[in-house]
């Protein structure tokens, strides 16, 4: 786990090479731009925002003990040091889609669709999430689309499984 300072990003490159290969599994700073968000998540680490008084507190906390357990729950948004609350998290405005999304592929998972039917869906649902991640995206595009194939999901799986898609 790192824990950094707004003023450690200096550039998407830098951050990329910091944090990249090293075996983090999650980033805690009080801001982090964009483009260095997408990039963390496309590396598979979790970035968590949280306020700067509780990163202060937090980092108070390893440099007096530095074998504490941090940990990250992303469940609950919260990080938690010796067991105890340190902090509370967000995920923005983006949490509600992230959640749509989720829904879509566990629907996919387990509504018993024909292998060709399944794979066309899941590449739309792909499409959708990849779209969303590009700085500057239609978010309102991207939840219509995302609609749209909800509701296909929804057709698709009730219908008998000898139909083609």
């Amino acid at each position: 786990m790192l824990i950094a300072a707004r003023q450690s990003w200096v550039s998407a490159e830098r951050a990329k090479a910091a944090f990249t290969g090293h075996g983090f599994a999650a980033v805690i700073s009080a801001g982090v731009d964009e483009i260095i968000l997408y990039r963390l998540i496309k590396t598979g680490i979790v970035p968590v925002c949280v306020d700067e008084e509780s990163l202060a507190s937090l980092q108070d906390m390893v440099e007096s003990d530095p074998g504490i357990l941090v940990t990250v729950d992303i469940t609950r948004r919260d990080v938690r040091a010796r067991g105890s609350l340190v902090a509370r998290f967000d995920m923005g405005g983006a949490d509600e889609m992230a959640a749509r999304l989720l829904m879509a592929q566990r629907l996919l998972g387990s509504c018993g669709l024909a292998g060709d039917d399944r794979l066309q869906l899941q590449r739309r649902l792909v499409a959708i999430a990849d779209a969303l991640k590009v700085a500057g995206t239609d978010a309102a595009r991207g939840a219509w689309r995302l609609d749209r194939l909800l509701a296909d999901i929804a057709q698709a799986s009730a219908r008998p499984a000898d139909r083609a898609f």
